[in-house]
């Protein structure tokens, strides 16, 4: 009995240490992402301490400004309607244009991607092949057809597909959504050409308004 006891001591003692390694290494290689991204945009770099021996380790954010807005990139403490899906935002400041909407790929998850569209009717910009992959709600179909243009709904069809995030517009920013975290080169890119491309949009949508 006591040999037993021993064994399952050990045994929960060794897959208590593997856990806590993994949990080490995948947080590194997340720190290490946003690490590249701070010194690439030159975005302010905050990495919360572990806790519980270092069982417990939230994600790292940026904030700052780029291209002279107010850009965060930031995981929310709560898992996605209760789950335990984490998502990555990257949010970037934009003048209030009254303009709402949010895109993402076409599919059978779209409706439940849509599930802070406020009950907006899909738009559809004419675009067939555009119309086909991307799912778009928006309060103002015509005012977003304007700065869609052929290059823009070529990249997000392209990207939202590849991602399988979401891009929303309101509340006074633009906001790219992709499940899970940034932990590898592929992902921290994906981020970096969203951000490039949510400042180009931002600056063509006050410019209309």
């Amino acid at each position: 009995m006591g040999t037993e006891i021993v064994f399952v001591s050990a045994l929960t003692i060794a897959v208590a240490a593997i856990f806590w390694l993994i949990l080490k290494s995948a947080s590194e290689k997340i720190i290490a992402q946003y690490r590249r991204l701070s010194e690439t945009l030159q975005l302010e770099i905050t990495v919360p301490e572990s806790k519980l021996l270092g069982f417990v380790r939230n994600e790292p954010s940026l904030y700052g400004h780029y291209r002279g807005r107010e850009i965060s990139l930031s995981v929310p403490g709560k898992g996605l309607q209760n789950t335990r899906q984490v998502e990555t935002l990257l949010k970037v400041g934009l003048s209030d244009t009254k303009l709402k909407a949010q895109l993402t790929a076409s599919g059978p998850l779209a409706g439940m991607r849509q599930r802070d569209s406020g009950g907006q009717a899909r738009w559809k910009s004419g675009d067939t092949q555009f119309d086909n992959a991307v799912d778009v709600r928006s309060n103002q179909g015509e005012a977003l057809g304007t700065l869609l243009t052929k290059e823009r709904r070529s990249w997000l069809a392209s990207m939202l597909k590849r991602s399988k995030g979401t891009v929303y517009i309101g509340g006074g920013a633009l906001t790219f959504a992709k499940l899970g975290l940034i932990g590898n080169d592929h992902t921290r890119q994906e981020f970096e050409d969203a951000l490039e491309f949510l400042c180009d949009f931002a600056e063509s949508a006050e410019q209309s308004i």
